[in-house]
């Protein structure tokens, strides 16, 4: 009965590692199907572990050389390894261990795994020790020299700290954590297990592991796998175990969810340490697929030919989400075939096939419009760092829409929006057609699933640029919006342009504040930039323009507008509307001060006069040191044309509330 105990995954990555590495050398195809009874086979007389641990590398890397089996005081020699006496003591400890497994059932809880265990760890230790006719220390505790990271009395706490009081680790924990040096290697340096929500899948890597490390062993070769190899080691176990699965038709042991965590340790010297990488579902989908369409030898191709600094590694990479420098032609190298990069990109970098798509089409227009010396210079990789050749496709986006080949949709999946204040986009867009330059010539290779959008146009910039094309289709129609504006994008449509149409619609429009002007135009540092924004407004208009769209119709952002301006300018601008109006009118104020502004007729200098005279007796008009304070930007320079700008916005929208409320409607 006691024969057939389940010997069972306990969570710990140690213990696992080295119950997966007994039920690989008990040849289970099931981690879960290890009993007491397998476990005693495979162990057997103890001399086959005992010959692997005294010249495996790895080892000593785990325990050090405190253990009986490196300990010099019982014959172990630098040069010659272990004594006999060495060798003795550990399988005798080992044996311990094993025979006292279905003997625990009371006491304290493991601290690896939980069961309940009265085990006494001195003990067996005291009765191996002499009977190799050894003196036993007083007291024996378990230590880092027994369970990897393991606390210890006097020392730091570890994984298992021990401040106050020995860790208690059950025999079955202690006697599968000697098998792991059959299961780990070295990652940059660092010893490694492997964790998986996916058990059926973990399993497998650490049978791959234990297989590779053992063939290891018959060539005489005791070496820690993966030793200067860094992530590359991990990436090739990883796709030499994909590429068995699938020949296996094994498929159901990547699940869809199943993340590979990566528990890096060092276990000597004064300052033991342990760090989790998690190798994200999205990395081993995107190997999974890789190899599952023949990429096995390119991807070893091009790991073959990467510098020794990790950072650009592609496991470092794929890690990180980065983009992976060796995907793209340089030099001799012709880097990655279209497949391969194409499934980088969707699955690491989370660009959409439509995106992908995008940038080849953009790739094969321009082969078909420029000499070849030209498009030549283009496919160097620092093309694109100058503005001339974004520019050329930048005409070229809008020309395929003029013929209803893209749209602005495209546009934003091929250059998703940054995170932040004002409109700006990403640099991958330019990344991808570098690389399908050099594959113009090809057709656009099969991938699965649909070719959707996952970017939205920004709701900022549509209401903006809708709001403009139904404001200038009502004063001069569509003949005159494309002579004026859309033949002049880029020259005479720049800065001054769209200030001049904020001030106009902020007399009649919601949504035209200078904290509006802000958020759409300047970024988080107070840099102004519109030139995106002006471009994905072309697109816009280009396409409404060439569909004889009719005024568009649509909803103010659901955000709070404010003017921006101190709270003693805002209570003096508001007086000084308030004293005009109350005086003339509003179509007196509108006729000599918004329209004498736009005429250019009267400036700042007309606001600095104003502002810093006697206005009302109830309020003191600006000092010479505020108003100096007020035209100084968040760098401390002048901002003469942005203040004049935000003192024209507050004036606009103070006539468009009142006039809102003469006439019946809500005060905004």
């Amino acid at each position: 009965m006691h024969e057939e105990i389940r010997i069972e995954l306990t969570g710990n990555p140690f213990v696992d590692t080295g119950i997966a590495v007994v039920s690989s050398l008990a040849r289970l195809d099931d981690v879960k199907q290890l009993t007491l009874t397998k476990l005693k086979s495979v162990y057997h007389d103890g001399r086959q572990l005992t010959e692997w641990n005294s010249r495996l590398k790895t080892f000593t890397q785990i325990f050090g050389t405190n253990n009986p089996l490196f300990q010099p005081s019982y014959g172990f020699e630098k040069g010659r390894g272990p004594s006999e006496t060495n060798k003795k003591m550990y399988k005798s400890i080992l044996r311990g261990l094993l025979a006292e497994i279905n003997r625990c059932e009371n006491g304290s809880r493991c601290w690896a795994c939980g069961v309940l265990s009265d085990f006494d760890f001195g003990e067996v230790c005291r009765r191996a020790i002499e009977a190799c006719g050894k003196e036993a220390p007083e007291n024996k505790w378990v230590g880092r020299d027994w369970f990897p990271l393991a606390g210890s009395l006097g020392s730091d706490a570890q994984a298992l700290p021990a401040a106050s009081r020995p860790p208690h680790i059950c025999p079955r924990c202690l006697l599968a954590i000697h098998y792991m040096p059959l299961g780990l290697m070295l990652l940059d340096g660092k010893l490694a297990v492997f964790q998986s929500t996916s058990v059926e899948f973990w399993y497998e890597l650490v049978r791959d592991i234990v297989s590779d490390v053992r063939k290891r062993i018959q060539s005489g070769n005791y070496a820690t796998l993966g030793s200067k190899e860094g992530g590359r080691a991990v990436l090739e176990r990883l796709i030499n175990l994909f590429e068995r699965l699938q020949r296996e038709e094994r498929y159901g042991l990547v699940a869809e969810k199943a993340p590979l965590y990566v528990w890096r340790f060092s276990n000597s010297g004064s300052s033991p340490e342990c760090s989790i990488i998690e190798i994200p579902n999205p990395a081993i989908t995107f190997l999974w697929n890789a190899i599952r369409e023949g990429s096995h030898d390119e991807i070893e191709s091009l790991i073959s030919s990467e510098g020794k600094n990790p950072r650009y590694s592609m496991f470092q990479c794929i890690l990180d989400r980065r983009e992976y420098t060796n995907l793209y032609p340089r030099g001799r190298a012709r880097g990655a075939s279209m497949k391969l990069y194409g499934l980088y990109q969707t699955h690491i970098r989370g660009h959409s096939k439509r995106a992908l798509q995008t940038a080849h089409r953009l790739a094969q227009q321009a082969s078909k419009s420029l000499s070849e010396k030209e498009f030549k210079r283009l496919q160097r990789r620092e093309a694109f760092g100058k503005a001339k050749a974004r520019n050329w496709f930048r005409a070229i986006l809008v020309q395929m829409t003029e013929k209803g080949d893209l749209d602005l949709e495209d546009y934003i999946d091929l250059f998703p929006y940054r995170d932040g204040q004002g409109i700006t986009v990403e640099w991958d867009g330019w990344n991808l057609i570098s690389f399908y330059l050099h594959h113009a010539d090809e057709d656009f290779p099969k991938m699965a699933g649909e070719f959707e959008r996952t970017n939205k146009i920004h709701p900022y910039l549509f209401y903006y640029a809708a709001k403009i094309y139904n404001h200038y289709l009502s004063k001069k129609g569509k003949d005159q919006f494309q002579k004026e504006i859309l033949a002049h994008m880029g020259r005479k449509v720049g800065v001054p342009w769209i200030r001049s149409q904020f001030v106009q619609l902020a007399e009649s429009e919601d949504g035209f504040s200078y904290g509006d002007w802000s958020r759409l135009c300047k970024l988080e540092s107070g840099e102004l930039l519109v030139w995106e924004l002006l471009f994905q407004m072309r697109m816009l208009w280009v396409k409404w323009s060439e569909e004889n769209r009719k005024p568009m119709d649509v909803s103010e952002p659901n955000e709070e507008s404010t003017d921006g301006l101190p709270q003693h300018i805002r209570i003096l601008i508001e007086t000084l509307f308030a004293d005009y109006v109350n005086r003339r009118g509003l179509d007196r104020f509108q006729r000599d001060v918004l329209q004498r502004l736009r005429r250019r007729e009267i400036g700042l200098g007309w606001f600095h006069k104003k502002l810093t005279q006697q206005i009302s007796s109830d309020i003191v008009p600006l000092a010479e040191e505020e108003w100096e304070e007020f035209l100084l930007d968040d760098q401390q320079g002048f901002a003469i044309p942005d203040r004049l700008f935000q003192l024209h916005l507050a004036l606009a929208n103070l006539l468009r509330r009142r006039a809102a409320m003469k006439h019946g409607g809500v005060l905004q």
